[in-house]
This record gives C-alpha cells, structure tokens and sequence, in this order.
C-alpha cells in the first residue's frame, strides 16, 4: 500500500510538473520575448520584465541597423579613424579629450543594479542578432560593452553644452552655428474639440547622423512607451508612454563655460589659481588611424587645469572649456526614469536627475496638463560676472557652487493661453503675452533675449491661436504645414514697385506675377515658392531691405525689387531651363536609387516652414539631409492615441522593403501613420513575429 501511496504520489507530481511546463509554452517563461514587426517594419516588443525588454530592444536594433549601431559606439569612444582613416582624427581626439569612453567605463558600477542588467541585457540583444547572422556583422564592428550606450548617450548631448562652452570662448563676436532645430507644441484640453491635450513631438536632425531615430514601440514590465530613440540605447528618447508625452527642442539655460587662465610666463605648465601657481596636467592620447598599409598609431597631447582641458593658448593666456557634464553618466537612468513616469510629478522628479543636455522639454498629459522646462545641468555662478563670456580662472570666485535644482529653471504649467510651443525661440516668445520674462531669472538660466522668435515660431504661435476646438486631424496638418510667415509685406512692396516702375520691366511680368499671386506656402507643387526664393537671394545681392523697411522704400530701391525679379528668372532659365519651377523640382528626398519632391523647408531669408527640409544643394536642388526626423502628433486621451512618420524607413538594407516605404508612401506626402500604440490596435496590421529568449 506504501508503495502505491507513493506511486500516486509521483504521478501527480509529473502531471503537475507537465502542466506548469505547458503552461510555460503557452504563456512563455519571464525572459520570452516576441518582437512584432508592423506593415512599415516597426517593431512592437512585449516582454513580461524591463531585462528582457532590453534584450529584445537590442536584438531589433540590430536587425535593422547593425551597422549604424557599431558607428555609433565608435563615434562616440572616439575609434572612429581606427576603421575609417585619417578624416576621423580630430573627432576621435575630441571624444577622447573628453572621455566618453574612460568615463563610462570606470562609473558603470555606479549605476542602479537594475539598469546594469538591462544594459547587459540590451548588448547581449545585439551579440545575439550577430550570432544568428554573421554575415550581417559588419567590418568595422567593436567588441561589445554594457558601458558603450552610456558612452553614447554622453556623446550625443555633447554638441550642445559644448557649442554654449565654444561661444563663450569667441566672445560673443561669432557664435556657433548649430544645426540643432527641432518644433514641439501642446494645445491644452480647453482648446481641443475632445477636451484631451495634443501635443507635437518634431525633432529636426541630420537623417544620417544623430537624426537617423529608431522608431520602437516597448511593452515590458513597468515600461510601455512609444516614440523614437537613439539608436545604440534601449529606451525611447522622445514619445509617449500611457500616460503622457515629451518633446525636447534645442534652447535652454547656460551648461557650458570658458575660464580664461593665467600662464606663469617662467614655466608654460603653471597656471595662477589664488596666490599659487598649479601644475597643469599633460596626457598624451593615442589615436588608432587606418592606413593603406595597416594601423598606425597618433599620438596627441591634451592638457588640463581644474576647470577642465585647455582649448588654445593665447601668449600668457589659456582658454579652458568646462562642461558639468564631464563626470556624469546617468543620462541612461534619466531616459529611463523619463519612460517609466506614470504622472507628471515623476516626469518632473525624472527632469530632477539633470542629465539632460540644455533643451526646451514640454509635457503633456491624460489629466489635462501642458507643462514646459528649461532644461539642463546648470551650475549655480556668481552672478557678478558675465558668463557669455570667457571667466577668470585665477579666483575662487568664478568656481561654481553646486548645481542648479529644477525648481529654479524657467518653467510654466497650464499657460493662461491654452497652448505653447517652441521651435528654437525665447521662453518670451512661446504663446501671447508671456510670464516668463528675463528680469524673474540670472541672466544664465534664462539664457535668451525674451523678445527672440524665428519664423517657425511666428507660424506656429499664429496657427495654434486659431486652433480652437482643435482636431486630432487639424493638429496633423499643422505638424506638417508648409506656410511661411512675414511674406505678404514683401508681395505688398514688389506690387508697389511694379505699378511705379511696371511699363520698364514688361519682361518679368509674369515672374513679378507669380510671386505677388502666391499663396505663401512651399508645396511641392507650387512654381511662385520657387520664383520667391530665387528673387530673394537675389535680392541679398543687391543689398535688400529689411521688413521694416518695406513700406517707405526709396526709388531706387524699388528698382532693386524688379531688377532682383529679372535675376532671378535669369537664373531659373539658366539652370532648369524654364522660369516656372515647382518647389518639389528643387528640393528632394532621394535614398539610394529613389527619390521623390517634398514641400517644406528650411532656407536662408525666412524661407523656414513647420515642415523643415534642408541639405546640400547643387545646380539648384536641394537633395534632403536634415530636417523633420522623427515627427508624432499624440493626443492625450484614455487611452492615448498618437501618429508619426520617419523621413526614409525603418531598416538600412536596401533590399528591405522598409528601405524607403516612409518616405515614398508618407514623409513626402505629409503624411503621418498610426502607431498602433496598444496590442487590439496592432492586430490586423503584424507582418511577422519572431520569439527570443533573453539570455
């Protein structure tokens, strides 16, 4: 009877154990992963747990764009020459002046143990697709590292602290010029004919460098968001989750400084600091080059005060750039942070992290709230100096104290006006009548004239005070609007000029026509943009007015009007060989053998459009290269719904079909898709399905 006893016993434990291994196909163990390719390739990743979310996250990456994430790593650790040559070694010595690599490597362990594993994880994603196709694996690749995406993301928010350092250094006599532009705007609920917020997330980037997004959608755990992110890093950078949504536009309080130190003239290694002379530290860097013959070695020498590395010497003088960011790593854990926030008070404790570069954050969410920061790591200065400007090193008093909480930034919620954006403009200028003037603030966290705007901001301000009860499809167009602004009072004056000087200028009648009968908008279809931009640069020829002065011009120079007309047309005949050419003849989105017109624009003389486009011209075309890289309308309704479009595709194999689908079938149509954000909006639109194991 024993025996029997036992017998059942063992039984039932095997049926037991057979039920729960079923249960465990069926339901997948907690490291399944499956990866959901939408019809435009975009892959939709559920797993049950934030690890092998990542691993997944890393293995997609690597499907699409291996090659652009073993770039990235180099870029960013300064390795690029080692693969490419001797073009890439001022680059390399720059990333290594600044130890994007050494850095994130001796403080990885300083990361929460949480995000360490999920950083593992995600390389072990991407080793994994690498395994699986070796054919696939590039030439150039770099031996894997948990630490390469924390690298990445310092070098990535780099340009921008680094650009305000580089403007103090050229005292304000010649600032540099980024080519960081980005839109955003939120329209709260009492503007919307839903009574949800909707909100626009437009970064403008280069599409075949920093702007090159990966568009994901991530289900795992506590994370579930939607958007676009840097790719070589596992979460979204810019999106929405179930909750809210974030945009970021370039602007914000000052991150970046120039010390100006003093060389004791008897020894070219000492620098003042007080009453002591201090040693300056010298570190000779050694930079892997390619050569046709193998790899040579380059040797290059930085040195260092306390402030941070010597930028030039100047006689007695050195500048020194310093950048708070120099020690810091945890821009991961902020994006991080940044994804999982369920209200807006965690976005705002995820903002307090402060590793964001200085940036334009706005926010909006399912309760309602429209909410705007002025991001950054900002050093608390002694506000008797001017830090637009290169500083004394040499005193203990320019040494900064501490850094800056949030809660002293520039910042709004719930703006009386309803709505806000800010496309490269002043906190003074993001809607009518403004609160956030420079007087409440230190001159280096509002960092801006308050009256400063640019066309983008004019067009968006004027559209979305318009806007009321605005739609879900309204709010679509507006993200891709082609209208310019200011552009009537130049039609106004070449009409005035015409009809004074008309009967001496028959010959460009139908040109000076085309532009006084145009619409203001640079459709790829429209001939009297094409007229207008070419008239303008003309124009600048010949020394052109300013708008103010268009209603009090001189005689001669409304003569300048019309001949700038007659140049113009002379122009267009010369290089198109027609004088009526529609603007998507000059301006193109072209990949490998494809290309397409595209409205849009972002040109010299105003010619900036919601919809930005620009790129290298030639013979008068302009081929795309930046612009609108990642565009999402969202609108915060329960459950959120959002829209996005990429410029090309998902994938870089020119063989996917997902090469160029985007850009053929929406970006140079002005059309935004849906995401698909949840699982019942997904079905009917999967492509394929692919189940891993996060290892």
């Amino acid at each position: 009877m024993r025996n029997k006893r036992r017998f059942g016993a063992t039984r039932t434990l095997l049926f037991v154990t057979l039920l729960l291994s079923l249960n465990n196909l069926s339901c997948g163990n907690k490291n399944t992963v499956t990866i959901y390719r939408d019809s435009w390739g975009v892959p939709h990743i559920y797993a049950k747990n934030e690890i092998a979310l990542a691993y997944g996250m890393g293995y997609a990456q690597a499907e699409d764009r291996l090659g652009q994430i073993m770039t990235s790593y180099r870029w960013a650790v300064g390795r690029m020459a080692e693969a490419f040559g001797p073009n890439f070694i001022e680059h390399d010595y720059t990333q290594r002046v600044w130890r994007h690599a050494a850095v994130s490597e001796e403080k990885y362990s300083q990361l929460p143990l949480h995000l360490q594993k999920e950083l593992e994880s995600f390389i072990a994603g991407i080793k994994a697709f690498m395994r699986d196709h070796p054919d696939k694996v590039p030439e150039f690749s770099l031996e894997l590292k948990p630490w390469h995406p924390v690298a990445l993301g310092r070098a990535f928010i780099w340009w921008w602290p680094l650009g305000q350092a580089l403007d103090d250094y050229k005292l304000g006599r010649r600032k540099t010029k980024h080519t960081h532009g980005s839109n955003e705007w939120a329209v709260s609920g009492t503007r919307t004919k839903s009574g949800s917020p909707i909100a626009l997330i437009d970064p403008h980037l280069s599409w075949n460098q920093d702007g090159h997004w990966f568009e994901v959608r991530l289900h795992g755990g506590k994370i579930h968001s939607c958007g676009i992110s840097v790719v070589g890093t596992p979460f979204v950078g810019l999106g929405h989750n179930r909750h809210l949504s974030w945009a970021a536009t370039t602007g914000g309080p000052d991150c970046g400084d120039c010390y100006v130190e003093e060389i004791n003239p008897n020894n070219s290694l000492q620098y003042r600091y007080e009453n002591e002379w201090r040693s300056i530290s010298v570190d000779t860097l050694k930079i892997p080059v390619k050569r046709k013959d193998g790899v040579e070695t380059v040797k290059r020498v930085v040195e260092r005060t306390h402030h941070g590395p010597i930028y030039k010497r100047d006689g007695n003088k050195a500048y020194v750039l310093a950048i708070p960011y120099a020690d810091q790593i945890g821009l991961v854990q902020q994006m991080e942070a940044m994804n999982l926030a369920g209200n807006l008070s965690e976005f705002k404790a995820a903002l307090e992290l402060r590793q964001f570069m200085p940036q334009n954050i706005m926010v909006a969410d399912q309760e309602g709230n429209i909410y705007y920061q002025r991001t950054g790591r900002v050093p608390v200065r002694d506000t008797k100096y001017d830090w637009s400007l290169p500083v004394p090193g040499s005193t203990a008093a320019t040494e900064w104290k501490g850094i800056h909480s949030t809660k002293d930034l520039v910042q709004i919620l719930n703006p009386k006006a309803g709505f806000m954006q800010n496309c490269n403009i002043s906190p003074g200028t993001m809607f009518p009548n403004s609160p956030m003037v420079a007087s409440k603030y230190p001159a280096y966290i509002y960092n801006d004239d308050e009256t400063r705007t640019n066309p983008r901001g004019k067009r968006a301000v004027a559209l979305l005070s318009a806007a009321k009860g605005l739609t879900f499809e309204r709010a679509r167009e507006i993200a891709v609007d082609t209208g310019l602004p200011d552009i009537a009072p130049w039609q106004q004056a070449l009409q005035g000029a015409f009809d004074r000087y008309g009967n001496q200028f028959q010959d460009i009648k139908k040109a000076v026509n085309l532009i006084i009968q145009w619409n203001g908008h640079v459709n790829k279809e429209n001939t009297g943009a094409t007229m207008y931009r070419a008239w303008r640069s003309a124009l600048e020829k010949r020394r052109a007015p300013v708008i103010q002065e268009l209603g009090s011009l001189k005689s001669a120079q409304k003569r300048n009007l019309l001949l700038s007309v007659r140049d113009a047309k002379k122009y267009l005949l010369a290089t198109f060989g027609k004088d009526e050419v529609k603007w998507g003849e000059t301006v193109i989105l072209k990949r490998g053998d494809k290309s397409y017109p595209l409205g849009g624009g972002s040109f010299e003389n105003g010619i900036q459009s919601l919809r930005a486009v620009w790129g290298d011209s030639k013979n008068g075309v302009t081929i795309g290269a930046g612009g609108q890289s990642g565009t999402m309308v969202v609108i915060l309704s329960k459950p959120i719904k959002s829209v996005g479009v990429l410029p090309w595709g998902e994938s870089d194999d020119p063989e996917s079909p997902h090469y160029m689908d985007q850009g053929e079938k929406l970006f140079s149509q002005r059309k935004l898709k849906p995401t698909w954000f949840e699982m019942d909006d997904l079905k009917g639109h999967i492509e394929s399905k692919k189940e891993l194991i996060a290892e």
